[in-house]
């Protein structure tokens, strides 16, 4: 971190130093090194004017200047100024390449050399893979020989000492004295978004052991850097070891073995950038508990880096780990709120004319990009493969989580390429993806027999028995719609379209239903996919079941009826997503669309309705509101138009039903009412939200009262572009739906809860 000079100014960066530029001081990462991509080079020098030089001493030519070589002959030597003995670089075994004589081609020739041999990590091994055949004959080929050990090949360790890595790893580690602090921030999320695959137990024993590592090192130290600098040392070393585990290995114990990885230490900085999300502005741990004076958005902007910067550090490692899995899940929401959810929209200008021309499209490509990374590492450390021994290698804790960040991770996936409209990477062809047990994370982090207690409370197919919406249900409901996600992607991403109407008629699936049937032959299973949607929802227990004339008759009060709403919007959207592909890519308009819009619509106000009693927990409402119900009013509010404007062109045309229209419009009325309301301006979506009730609220005034001028609704001001309703042609032609398919939206279902 910057530290006071004499004359009491911060000291700059390294680079924004040498360039003579002004540095903005932040740390661990300045902003301009951020912005110009220079964060892996970006570290405060303690005394920079201290530093040796490497480079050769200028030598004054004494030669004539008629015997100097011409501009255009260029001369090549070695230099033989660096030394031999110089420490080794912690990508590539190099010299330490922080002179400003080096040049970028030496800096990516060392990042590119090849390491020390390492031993292969924990994974799947192929089909032809010389270590996968001969284990299969390891009892027939064991052969004992005297003075030859009888373990595996022993693994070669390297001391990975770069300085300038050592010294980014002490800038991030220095933000550890805040540990307290940051714990507070990510429990104060967790009461509301309960961790997907870390929950409050496991969070709590991330920051205790997180806590703990940072006093060993600076308790009674006289010198924190120098502490901090060893500490750093070491970690790097432990970050290219595996993880040991036992299956009576305890929570504690656990995460004291994994806590000084920059793995982990990336994980805590991870959650707390998406927690920050989550909080409010104004909420008293910024005003009122932070005596570091750091704002919101500047710590966010630090939590980010880190992540960042922590992924960078393990990658060079060449390991995976279990945590290294689940910080590339929590960095991909965090990119994912942090470039896609920060109010970057994107629309379709389309004239009243109808003369399409194309916006500034922005789209981040490190969020695509990251889901690749983490693909990678679900296939690298075989999270896609489930053995059998494995719930007697490991912690039943360990087993749990590894079930549910596959399930986040397929979940994240088929979520990105529906938004993005791009080929999923993680398919369930090739992946055992089980569910998880709906179980809480206190009965999770219990000893194995203990454990064994806690599962007396499911029924046969690990639901529980309760009836409360637990993570376990989420999870498992999201994981059972995701598997439906995958072929609907098929549908919409097919090059062909000759094909998809009988394909969504009559489609083959694979991998649905052999989870939860057993004693199969695992053959080909032939259903309809919009049945087999249905089917699956039925088969869930029956505290899933959503009934629509009990839920309009004001049955469903309780706080476990919520689990039943999850469920049935969730299916709900999977066939409005079907319905959406028949009319967007075939030009077929089913009424089963208007049914299934019509359905998400009535089931987000009895949430609504839900949410708002006194005794209930109120969570965000945002991703069902934009992502689900703003789509399904476009559809509906598009149909009421051009049922109006053909009234008015002609007389003659069949109306709606008068029950139809009348009910459609007081519940579209009642949602851009709460569109307005419960959407928060901290949340990325709203913009979208608020562009979107403006949009309906005077579609339906136009409906309503087609003679008289409306004045403009009471919404919160936002800076909108004049240019933003261009597509709206409100005397006739609307096109709500072109609107809607052309906003950039922020990539996070269920990355909210995660």
């Amino acid at each position: 971190m910057a530290t006071p000079r004499r004359n009491g100014r911060l000291s700059s960066c390294e680079p924004c130093r040498k360039s003579k530029l002004r540095c903005d001081h932040q740390s661990p990462i300045c902003g301009r090194c951020l912005c110009h991509g220079q964060a892996d080079r970006c570290f405060y020098h303690p005394a920079p004017l201290t530093q040796p030089s490497a480079r050769a001493p200028k030598v004054i030519s004494r030669r004539p200047k008629r015997q100097q070589r011409p501009d255009n002959q260029s001369v090549f030597r070695l230099d033989q100024t660096i030394p031999s003995g110089a420490a080794p670089s912690l990508r590539s075994g190099f010299p330490s390449l922080t002179d400003e004589g080096d040049t970028l081609r030496d800096q990516h020739i060392a990042r590119w050399t090849p390491k020390g041999k390492q031993t292969l990590g924990p994974g799947v091994l192929g089909l032809v893979s010389p270590n996968d055949i001969f284990r299969e004959y390891e009892d027939i080929l064991r052969v004992e020989e005297p003075g030859l050990p009888t373990s595996t090949t022993p693994t070669i360790t390297y001391s990975l000492s770069d300085p300038n890595q050592v010294l980014l790893g002490v800038q991030i580690l220095s933000h550890l004295q805040k540990i307290r602090w940051f714990y507070e921030i990510i429990e104060l999320k967790n009461k509301i978004y309960p961790g997907w695959f870390l929950g409050p137990p496991l969070t709590r024993a991330l920051c205790d052991s997180m806590e703990q590592i940072y006093d060993c090192a600076v308790r009674n130290s006289q010198n924190t850097h120098a502490s901090l600098t060893i500490l750093s040392r070491q970690i790097f070393v432990n970050t290219s070891k595996d993880v040991i585990t036992h299956p009576t290995m305890n929570l504690p114990e656990y995460f004291n073995s994994i806590a000084a990885r920059w793995e982990t230490i990336g994980l805590v900085f991870s959650l707390l950038g998406t927690a920050l999300f989550h909080t409010p502005d104004d909420d008293p741990i910024f005003t009122h508990r932070n005596p570091w004076k750091v704002e919101k958005s500047q710590l966010r902007n630090i939590a980010t880096a880190i992540g960042e910067i922590c992924c960078q550090f393990c990658n060079s490692a060449g390991t995976t780990s279990d945590p290294f899995c689940w910080l590339m899940t929590q960095q991909i929401v965090l990119l994912t709120s942090m470039y896609c959810d920060s109010g970057t929209l994107s629309l379709l200008n389309i004239t009243r004319r109808k003369e399409k021309r194309m916006a500034d499209i922005w789209i981040d490509y490190r969020v695509w990009q990251k889901l690749g990374d983490l693909s990678t590492i679900i296939y690298a450390f075989g999270l896609h493969q489930s053995s059998e021994d494995i719930e007697e290698k490991f912690p039943f804790f360990l087993v749990e989580i590894r079930k549910r960040v596959m399930v986040c991770a397929y979940a994240i996936d088929k979520e990105l390429a529906t938004s993005l409209g791009r080929p999923p990477r993680i398919c369930s062809r090739y992946c055992v993806i089980p569910l998880p047990l709906d179980i809480s994370y206190e009965n999770m982090v219990l000893s194995r027999s203990e454990g064994e207690k806690a599962l007396q409370n499911l029924d046969a197919n690990g639901w529980n028995t309760e009836g409360n919406l637990t993570v376990g249900v989420r999870l498992r409901v999201v994981l059972l719609t995701s598997l439906l996600r995958e072929n609907i992607l098929e549908l919409s991403l097919s090059p062909t379209t000759q094909d998809i109407i009988p394909r969504v008629e009559f489609v083959s699936h694979y991998g649905l239903h052999i989870m939860l049937i057993s004693g199969t032959d695992r053959k080909k299973l032939h259903r309809k996919l919009i049945q087999e949607s249905r089917q699956t929802q039925q088969d869930l227990p029956s505290f899933l079941h959503w009934y629509p004339e009990e839920a309009a008759a004001g049955a469903y009060r309780l706080a476990r009826d919520k689990a039943r709403a999850f469920a049935h919007i969730e299916f709900t959207y999977q066939e409005f997503l079907l319905h959406r592909i028949l009319l967007k890519r075939v030009g077929i308009n089913s009424p089963s669309l208007l049914e299934s819009s019509l359905e998400i619509i009535t089931t987000l106000l009895h949430i609504i309705s839900m949410q708002t009693q006194p005794a209930h927990l109120k969570t965000s409402m945002s991703w069902d509101l934009c992502y689900m119900g703003l789509p399904a009013a476009g559809i509906l509010t598009s149909i009421l138009l051009s049922e109006h404007t053909s009234q008015i062109s002609n007389p003659s045309s069949t109306p709606l039903p008068a029950n139809f229209r009348s009910l459609t419009i007081q519940k579209l009325n009642d949602f851009v009412s709460h569109l307005t309301l419960l959407v928060p301006p901290h949340e990325g979506s709203y913009e979208v939200s608020q562009q979107g009730a403006k949009f309906l609220r005077q579609v339906l005034d136009r409906i309503i009262s087609p003679a008289y001028p409306q004045p403009d609704p009471l919404i919160p001001d936002i800076e909108l572009s004049e240019s933003w309703l261009d597509g709206c042609d409100l005397d006739g032609n609307l096109d709500f739906v072109a609107w809607f398919d052309n906003i950039h939206w922020s990539q996070d279902p269920l990355l909210n809860f995660t």
